[in-house]
């Protein structure tokens, strides 16, 4: 029985050995040998970068001219009233210049796009007048303006005539507004 009592006191020392020391070996291993995948790929997506520093640089400098001119057309205002009250005047200034009556302009929404930086406001306005003058308020309106994105237009005829030119309408537009904030210091 001591032979017996020997073999499976060798057998527990062995399978201990094997639990406590070479079981938390290999897993000490195994996640060396992935912290040292994840550095191989760094250290190589680091070289990458050093030999494809001036694609990288020229890639750059493309991205901040396009970013530039897309910025542009956008005003930059110091704060939200500001905008809004330029906007109102430039919008009045367009309308007025057309022989057009502003009817109505409310600010209905003010938000912001963070991704782009970007702040808008959302404008409802009424121009009245003979029709063949609302059409070209409305182009006006649109190219002068780029940074104006209309949502909504509906045109309502308010007395029939007996020809186009001598025919009133009421144009109503739903348009967003967009102008770059100046970050606040």
């Amino acid at each position: 029985m001591g032979k017996r009592n020997a073999w499976l006191i060798g057998i527990a020392a062995v399978l201990a050995l094997l639990r406590f020391v070479v079981q938390p070996w290999v897993h000490a291993q195994t996640e060396a040998h992935e912290q040292l995948q994840v550095l191989t790929q760094r250290l190589d997506r680091s070289v990458g970068v050093k030999h494809n520093r001036t694609a990288i640089l020229g890639a750059r400098t493309e991205l901040e001219t396009a970013t530039a001119a897309a910025r542009s057309r956008f005003p930059s205002s110091p704060s939200a009233e500001a905008f809004r009250l330029d906007s109102q005047r430039r919008i009045g200034a367009i309308v007025s210049a057309s022989g057009l009556q502003l009817a109505l302009f409310d600010w209905t929404l003010e938000g912001k796009l963070e991704d782009a930086s970007l702040a808008y406001g959302r404008v409802r306005f009424q121009v009245e007048g003979p029709l063949r003058d609302i059409a070209g308020v409305h182009g006006e309106l649109e190219g002068s303006l780029p940074f104006l994105a209309v949502r909504e237009a509906q045109l309502n005829l308010t007395a029939p005539a007996s020809g186009l030119e001598n025919t009133r309408a009421t144009l109503t537009i739903v348009a967003d507004l967009f102008f770059l904030a100046e970050p606040k210091r």
